[in-house]
């Protein structure tokens, strides 16, 4: 069973693996306000999503930025009940300061975006967010294109955790076998969900949301191209307190949304064709 958003009962904090090597691990650079895994600093297509409340600004996830306008994340990441009841009515903001993105408690003065609307499509666990206005592109701050491609077995994928900016940052990705994944979630090939294998350094306890962005990288005539290929989602694991993310379970797999099945949507959303989203080069 998945390990649901137990965002009402707070989560303890990550008890961590140390087997295996398909992590991919920085170190972390000083600055005056924060210590950020040079990975999270440069990867600028990722912004942060906030609940904006009278207490405050409260960090919720990473949204993967599309367009000027359309940003993308998981389903449960954008369910703002939890959130309302515990800091008061608000809104949704999203962040993309390279610094104050990954804080969880950004100050006032920080420049926002306001959300206009959000569709949430709870079944593919995947949200399309629009703003008002439009962000603002330029030097390392840029849209990421989305991959067209069937992900092969064999196909390299990478994830980023911004759930802890200062630790494992940078996690590759393997796929599960059909076998494997469907005595974890029957049918989940026809729901369309990508599922990966466990990982070092993953944690159901303190990244039970998702919503970071996963990526390949696509073959071009002048070099490879990062793309998004799906959303981080929720681990599925045989462990009952697992089930409720009040304990890590580090053999847990994970059931991600695949960008490409929802295009179209995002399409619509950003009120631009379909065909400028996407990146037709296979995956390497």
């Amino acid at each position: 069973m998945a390990a649901e958003d137990t965002s009402e009962s707070e989560s303890s904090s990550a008890e961590e693996t140390s087997e295996g090597d398909s992590t991919a691990t920085d170190e972390t650079t000083e600055d005056s306000s924060t210590s950020i895994s040079p990975r999270l600093k440069a990867a600028r297509f990722i912004a942060g999503l906030f609940w904006a409340s009278p207490k405050g600004l409260q960090r919720r996830c990473a949204a993967t930025i599309i367009t000027g306008n359309t940003l993308v994340t998981s389903a449960v990441c954008a369910k703002s009940d939890y959130l309302a009841s515990k800091y008061g009515q608000g809104g949704w903001k999203i962040i993309t300061d390279s610094v104050e993105r990954y804080s969880q408690e950004p100050p006032k003065s920080v420049t926002t975006y306001t959300v206009k609307d959000i569709k949430i499509d709870e079944c593919a666990n995947f949200a399309i967010i629009s703003i008002d206005g439009n962000i603002s592109f330029g030097g390392d701050l840029l849209p990421l294109f989305i991959s067209s491609h069937e992900i092969k077995q064999e196909a390299t994928m990478y994830t980023y955790k911004t759930s802890d900016p200062t630790g494992y940052s940078f996690m590759s990705l393997t796929q599960g076998t059909a076998d494997t994944c469907d005595q974890f979630l029957p049918g989940y090939a026809d729901a369309k969900f990508l599922c990966t294998q466990p990982v070092n350094g993953q944690s159901v306890t303190t990244d039970y949301l998702g919503g970071d962005p996963i990526i390949g990288f696509s073959t071009q005539p002048d070099g490879p191209l990062a793309v998004l290929v799906g959303v981080t989602g929720l681990y599925y694991s045989t462990l009952e307190k697992a089930q409720t993310a009040s304990v890590n379970d580090p053999t847990a797999f994970r059931f991600n949304a695949m960008a490409a099945a929802q295009v179209n949507n995002i399409a619509s959303v950003a009120g631009v064709e379909a065909k400028s989203l996407v990146s037709g080069g296979e995956l390497g």
